[in-house]
């Protein structure tokens, strides 16, 4: 099993370039500081900003106040009381406002119409694959996964205990269907986050109140993988 994870990691990282003996010196350098210093999401300091970025995003798809009669986001206007800074600085206080306009707007996430406000082109933030920003996501959703996955396979006997683990595959899908497969699986995603995202807004602890209950950070991950039958072609690690 795990010569087959170690397998996976190595190509993902030859596939961005990374050559094989800086692979290796980085995978020698994690198994030193495992013990004393286990992988949190809370080290994932871009990822935690492409995961408020999401949080902008979602609230625009999501909060009655910020759409418009046909249920669609607003178009806001940069500055002023019920603008673009208003509802970045919830998720993002330590940035300027038009900084992350101007970012998102650069990565086609906003869009600016002709009198110069904005709205989002799409719920998902997602930047250029090569970003630190979204490098920095590839880490978190293996650690995400992987305490799902060791978290299920302890023999608790308790189903109610279980997280959420569940997939479907489909064989023998024409190529030429793939298109369709995909906007199909991030319509129903949409739809899942969206409620997902307003279950959890109604048992949220407020923000800065100091509660005695046990806090916990949740979240669901929801993506679609594509394997031909011929593959890829397989070059030598170098």
């Amino acid at each position: 099993m795990l010569e087959q994870i170690y397998r996976v990691i190595f190509e993902f990282a030859h596939d961005f370039g990374l050559k094989a003996p800086s692979a290796r010196r980085a995978f020698e350098k994690a198994e030193k500081s495992v013990a004393s210093s286990p992988y949190r999401l809370c080290e994932a300091v871009r990822y935690q900003t492409l995961r408020q970025i999401s949080e902008i995003l979602g609230a625009w798809y999501r909060e009655p106040a910020l759409l418009n009669e046909q249920g669609n986001p607003r178009h806001l206007p940069l500055t002023g009381v019920k603008s673009f800074a208003t509802l970045a600085r919830r998720f993002l206080p330590r940035f300027n406002p038009r900084d992350v306009a101007d970012i998102l707007i650069t990565e086609r996430l906003l869009q600016r119409d002709p009198n110069g406000d904005v709205v989002p082109l799409r719920r998902a933030a997602r930047f250029a694959s090569n970003s630190t920003l979204m490098l920095d996501r590839v880490p978190a959703l293996l650690h995400a996964l992987s305490s799902t996955l060791r978290h299920n396979a302890r023999p608790t006997g308790q189903a109610l205990s279980t997280r959420c683990e569940r997939g479907t595959t489909i064989d023998r899908l024409p190529v030429d269907a793939i298109p369709a497969f995909n906007e199909y699986v991030k319509k129903l995603a949409h739809t899942l986050l969206n409620q997902t995202d307003t279950w959890g807004s109604q048992r949220q602890a407020p923000e800065g109140v100091k509660d005695q209950q046990r806090l916990a950070r949740v979240g669901v991950q929801v993506f679609a993988y594509v394997e031909t039958e011929n593959g890829r072609q397989h070059g030598k690690l170098a």
